[in-house]
C-alpha cells in the first residue's frame, strides 16, 4: 500500500513539473524570427511545413507587439512585406491570450506552450499552430 502511495506521489510531482506555467517575463522569448512548423486541425489532420518563403518577425514589449511577415534571403538578410499585425497579450483564466487587430479583422489566439525555440497557439476554431525559431536557410545565421 505504501508503494502505491509513493508511486502516485512521484507521478503527481512529475506531472506538475512538466506543466510549468508561462510567466509574464517568459513572453519576451517571443521576440525574434519565427517560422511555422506545423498546423493541426480540429479533426486531427496535421500539415508539416518543411520550407517557408516568409517568416514572422515578432517585436514584443510591455504586453504589446507587432508581427511582421518578412522574406529571408540566402544571404541572411530580410525584406519586410506589407503584412503586419499589431497585438496585445492579456492573462485570462490562467492563460495568455493574443488579441490581434488589423484594419480588416480582429481575432484571438491562446498561448499553449512557449520556450526559447518553439511556441504553440490555438485559435477560436481549435486549430493549433506550432512555430519554431527561424535560424536561416543555409548555415543557421539570421
Amino acid at each position: 500500500m505504501k508503494l502505491k502511495k509513493l508511486a502516485y506521489l512521484l507521478l503527481s510531482i512529475i506531472f506538475c513539473l512538466s506543466c510549468q506555467e508561462t510567466k509574464k517575463e517568459d513572453l519576451n522569448q517571443l521576440n525574434g524570427y519565427w517560422e511555422i512548423k506545423k498546423v493541426k486541425q480540429k479533426n486531427g489532420k496535421e500539415t508539416v511545413f518543411k520550407f517557408n518563403e516568409t517568416v514572422d518577425f515578432i517585436e514584443f514589449k510591455n504586453n504589446k507587439g507587432i508581427r511582421t511577415k518578412v522574406k529571408p534571403s540566402l544571404q541572411g538578410d530580410f525584406k519586410a512585406t506589407k503584412d503586419a499585425e499589431s497585438f496585445t497579450i492579456t492573462k485570462e483564466n490562467d492563460q495568455w491570450i493574443f488579441h490581434y487587430k488589423t484594419a480588416m479583422d480582429g481575432w484571438q489566439e491562446t498561448l499553449l506552450r512557449l520556450d526559447e525555440n518553439e511556441f504553440q497557439v490555438q485559435n477560436d476554431r481549435e486549430i493549433i499552430y506550432t512555430y519554431q525559431r527561424f535560424n536561416g536557410y543555409l548555415d543557421g545565421t539570421k
